[in-house]
C-alpha cells in the first residue's frame, strides 16, 4: 500500500446567485460550491488548516469504472477537492492537530483507507480499520477521539458500533453491552455530570434498554430508556447547553409525551422543549410527519437546532432555529423549496448549511445575516387565539382553574408547566364560552400553559 500526494481539481469561484424570491434573496446566498450537494452530510470548519470542508452524495467520474465521491475544501477564495473516495465522507474533526475524517469509503484510487483517514503531509493515510459497516460521527470528548457507526469491529476488536483511539490503535469502549438485532447505529457521544453518554438506535441484550444510555464507572445504564420507542426512532445528535443535555434526533409525540424532534434532559428527568401541535414541525398545525434533527451546536450563546423542519411554534423557518432555554427562535429567509438541512458550520463568521438541492439549487448555502432572533416566540410556546377569541386561563386557590374564550362542547385540556412537563390532562366541557371551575391545585408558585385541543394556548401564574 501506499500513500502518494493528492491529485486535486480546481475549480473557479462561482459568483453568488442569489435566489429570485424575496424572502430567501435577503438572508440567503448560493456558497459557490461547484457541483450540486443533494445530500452533503458534512459542513466542517477545519481550524488546524482554515478549509471549510463539504463532502455527500454527489460524484465525480475519474475514469468509465468507477465513481468517487468528492471532499470539497474552500479556502475562502477557492472551491477544490480534498480527496476523491471510494464512498461517502460522513463526519470530520480535528484531533491533536491532525484532520481525521469518516465514512463508508474503502478506498481512494489505488490506496487502502478503511472507513476512517488522517490528512498529513500534504496526503491522506490509513487511520484504522473499522467495519463493516460506516463510521457516522467522530467525536473529541475531553481530549479523546471516539468513533461511532454501524461498524461491529475496530482494529479486529469486536466492539458494535462504538471506540475509542488509544495509541496508535482503536478499542472498544469498557464494559460495553452486548446489542439485540445486530449492529446498533451509533449516532453520537459526549460527557455530560461526569459520564459518557451515547445516543443511537439500539437495545441492548441484557439488561434491555434502547437508543441512550450512560456509563456510570463500572457498567453502561439507562438515560432515555422508554422516551423513545425504538424502531422509526433514533437518538440522534447531542449538545450540553447551559447545564442541560440535548438530544435531538427522529423523535415524536406518539412516541413520547415529552417533545418533537428534540428533548433534553438536566441529569435527573426528560422535558420537551414544546407542548403538542407546536415546536418543531414539518406541516404548520400537524404532528402527523415527523421532523427530523441530524445536528445540535451551540453558537454565540445559543443553541443552533437544524434538520428537516419548516415551522417552529408555527413561525416559518429555514431547516434551522435557535433556542435560549426557553424561547425558540427563527433565522431569516425561510422557503418552501427548502428540503431540510443535515448539517451547518461557521466560517470566517458566516453560517453554512448543507440543504437539498431545490434551495438556491445548490446544496450548500451561506446566510448573509447575523440574526439568529429573526422572529421569537416566549417560553418556547405561542398564544394562539380560536373563534377570533383570544383563550383566557384563570386560576385561584378557591375556584381552580377556568377557562374562557372556547367554543361550546367537549375539548381536550393539557396544562404544562415552564419546563414543558405535563402536570395535568383531562376532558373539559365548555358552555357559554367557558369551563367553569376545573379542579388544579399544583405544590408550587409558577408559570404554566394551558393547551386545549392541541391548538390553543393561555399562560397563567399560580402564587400561593
Amino acid at each position: 500500500m501506499r500513500n502518494r500526494k493528492l491529485r486535486t481539481l480546481p475549480f473557479a469561484l462561482v459568483g453568488a446567485m442569489l435566489w429570485p424570491g424575496p424572502a430567501s434573496a435577503q438572508y440567503w446566498a448560493d456558497a459557490g460550491q461547484p457541483l450540486d450537494q443533494w445530500a452533503a452530510y458534512i459542513c466542517y470548519n477545519d481550524t488546524v488548516h482554515d478549509w471549510l470542508l463539504v463532502g455527500g452524495e454527489s460524484y465525480l467520474r475519474w475514469d468509465s469504472l468507477h465513481q468517487y465521491k468528492p471532499l470539497f475544501r474552500y479556502d475562502g477564495l477557492k472551491w477544490d477537492t480534498l480527496g476523491l473516495f471510494g464512498n461517502v465522507v460522513r463526519t470530520a474533526v480535528v484531533y491533536r492537530d491532525t484532520l481525521i475524517v469518516g465514512g463508508g469509503f474503502e478506498w481512494m484510487h489505488e490506496d487502502t483507507l478503511v472507513r476512517i483517514a488522517a490528512y498529513a503531509n500534504g496526503a491522506w493515510h490509513p487511520y484504522g480499520d473499522l467495519g463493516p459497516g460506516p463510521v457516522r460521527k467522530l467525536r473529541v470528548v475531553d481530549g479523546e477521539l471516539y468513533a461511532m457507526g454501524v461498524f461491529r469491529y475496530a482494529d479486529g476488536q469486536f466492539c458494535e458500533g462504538a471506540a475509542k483511539r488509544v495509541g496508535g490503535h482503536w478499542e472498544p469502549l469498557p464494559d460495553w453491552p452486548l446489542m439485540q438485532y445486530g449492529p446498533p447505529y451509533m449516532s453520537d457521544i459526549t460527557r455530560f455530570q461526569g459520564r459518557l453518554v451515547v445516543s443511537g438506535n439500539f437495545t441492548t441484550l441484557s439488561p434491555s434498554f434502547r437508543d441512550m444510555m450512560q456509563y456510570d464507572g463500572s457498567a453502561w445504564i439507562p438515560v432515555c430508556d422508554g422516551c423513545v420507542s425504538g424502531g422509526f426512532d433514533s437518538a440522534g445528535d447531542l449538545a450540553v447547553y447551559k447545564d442541560n443535555l440535548y438530544m435531538g434526533g427522529a423523535i415524536h409525540f406518539s412516541s413520547t409525551t415529552l417533545g418533537q424532534g428534540v428533548i433534553r434532559w438536566d441529569g435527573q428527568q426528560w422535558y420537551g422543549l414544546s407542548v403538542e401541535a407546536g415546536g418543531l414541525q414539518v406541516y404548520n398545525y400537524s404532528d402527523f410527519y415527523t421532523p427530523v434533527v441530524h445536528m445540535l451546536g451551540v453558537y454565540e450563546g445559543r443553541l443552533l437546532i437544524a434538520g428537516e423542519m419548516k415551522y417552529v411554534n408555527h413561525l416559518p423557518t429555514p431547516g434551522i432555529a435557535s433556542w435560549d432555554g426557553t424561547d425558540f427562535c427563527t433565522l431569516g429567509g425561510a422557503d418552501d423549496d427548502l428540503v431540510g438541512v443535515r448539517s451547518f458550520a461557521f466560517y470566517h463568521d458566516s453560517l453554512y448549511m448543507s440543504t437539498g438541492p431545490g434551495f438556491l439549487g445548490r446544496g450548500l448555502v451561506r446566510y448573509l445575516s447575523t440574526d439568529f432572533t429573526h422572529e421569537c416566540s416566549t417560553l418556547g410556546w405561542q398564544e394562539l387565539t380560536g373563534s377570533g377569541t383570544a383563550l383566557q386561563a384563570h386560576w385561584s386557590p378557591t375556584q381552580g382553574l377556568a377557562l374562557l374564550g372556547l367554543p361550546d362542547g367537549p375539548h381536550e385540556l393539557r396544562v404544562f408547566d415552564a419546563q414543558g412537563r405535563l402536570v395535568l390532562h383531562r376532558q373539559a366541557r365548555s358552555v357559554a364560552g367557558g369551563t367553569g371551575t376545573i379542579p388544579f391545585d399544583p405544590p408550587g408558585s409558577a408559570l404554566y400553559l394551558a393547551v386545549v385541543d392541541g391548538r390553543q394556548a393561555g399562560r397563567f401564574v399560580i402564587t400561593h
